[in-house]
């Protein structure tokens, strides 16, 4: 904050609590005495910038004691102990909260280091501008959209947040302030802002988590419908035990599911693959099984890169007319080994042993 700025604000606050000195008087003579009040005073500050003998600290006495110079000056009579205030609530609450701010400031910069620490406060007023039409736009938000959003998403709800910005802005330098109200009003607004900051700092918050989270679990990009070892199968193709090629192969997994090589085989026509040359071919499903479901007859059909049609199309469409038996990578592949049957041994009986004839008594003569 320039030195210019400080000044400046100090004559506001030593005008707020003049005006509060004066409190006592009916509206119409405040307003006589103290009408251009500020103007006055910021020109003696030019001037005495302009011969250097102004400080930031521009000397500009006791606000109570120039209050009865005023009196004086005008005849009115001095302010009783017990005199009350007959102005309107609003402008004596706008008065009390000057006169408080003029009174806190003076006993700040009573001391050198307090007066540093509100000049570097003061810096980031700007800041607090831009803030306060922000909370202003959140609470705009609400009131007319009915939904809580403190980010604009869309071009008139951008346009809305910067007319809020600018506003504050200016109000914040003293501008755009055509009535007396207004300078009332702004620090209804300010008091108002400060309150609702806590709430708007944390609808702010959970809405970007939630954005995040909701980035995190989606993501544009669909694995392919058969992966190996990270790369993507276009074509499957069968062999039997005798190493022979096979035709018209179905294959599912283990849930009984057609295995595909595509992700929406109802509503895909062709797959791109290259060839060895690096053109680009069209691998097409079956036509043995109606809508769709050929994707999973293997080894699919082949429509060669010659026979696709780029002129009419910019990206090309494979027909099914176009396509032919997609070649087998090996004419044979070596059979099947069978592994004879191992039959376990039978057990023979063990042998009986007979008994050895005996010998019979010779046989004798009758």
């Amino acid at each position: 904050m320039s030195d210019t700025a400080t000044t400046t604000q100090s004559i506001r606050d030593f005008a707020l609590a003049v005006r509060t000195a004066l409190s006592d008087l009916p509206t119409d003579d405040i307003d006589e005495l103290t009408d251009g009040l500020e103007a006055d005073l910021t020109e003696q500050a030019a001037d005495g910038e302009a011969v250097g003998s102004a400080s930031p600290g521009f000397e500009l006495g006791d606000p109570v004691a120039y209050a009865e110079e005023l009196r004086g000056a005008a005849g009115l009579p001095v302010r009783e102990a017990n005199a009350t205030a007959r102005v309107p609530w609003l402008r004596r609450l706008r008065i009390r909260v000057g006169a408080g701010r003029a009174g806190a400031t003076r006993r700040i910069r009573s001391s050198a280091a307090g007066g540093q620490i509100l000049d570097f406060l003061l810096e980031f007023r700007p800041l607090w501008w831009v803030l306060r039409g922000w909370i202003v736009y959140a609470v705009a938000e609400v009131l007319v959209g009915g939904a809580i959003s403190t980010v604009p998403t869309d071009p008139i709800r951008w346009l809305a947040l910067t007319v809020f910005v600018v506003l504050s802005a200016q109000w914040g330098r003293g501008q755009w302030l055509p009535w007396r109200w207004l300078p009332g009003f702004r620090t209804v607004v300010s008091v108002c802002a400060v309150l609702v900051l806590p709430l708007v700092l944390f609808v702010t918050a959970h809405q970007a988590s939630a954005q995040n989270s909701a980035y995190v679990d989606y993501s544009p990009y669909v694995t392919p419908g058969l992966v190996q070892s990270g790369q993507e199968v276009t074509n499957v193709f069968a062999y039997d035990a005798d190493g022979q090629p096979l035709t018209d192969v179905q294959l599912f997994d283990q849930d009984g599911r057609a295995l595909n090589v595509v992700n929406d085989p109802a509503n895909t026509n062709y797959l791109p693959q290259l060839d060895a040359v690096g053109e680009q071919d069209m691998v097409v499903p079956s036509l043995l099984v109606p809508a769709g479901g050929g994707w999973n007859v293997f080894p699919l059909r082949l429509v060669s890169s010659g026979d696709i049609d780029y002129a009419n199309d910019y990206l090309g469409q494979a027909h099914q007319a176009d396509a032919a038996p997609a070649p087998f990578p090996y004419a044979q592949v070596q059979p099947l080994v069978r592994v004879p049957e191992v039959r376990e041994p039978t057990s023979t009986p063990p042998a009986t042993l007979q008994p050895e004839p005996t010998a019979s008594a010779a046989p004798t003569a009758g």
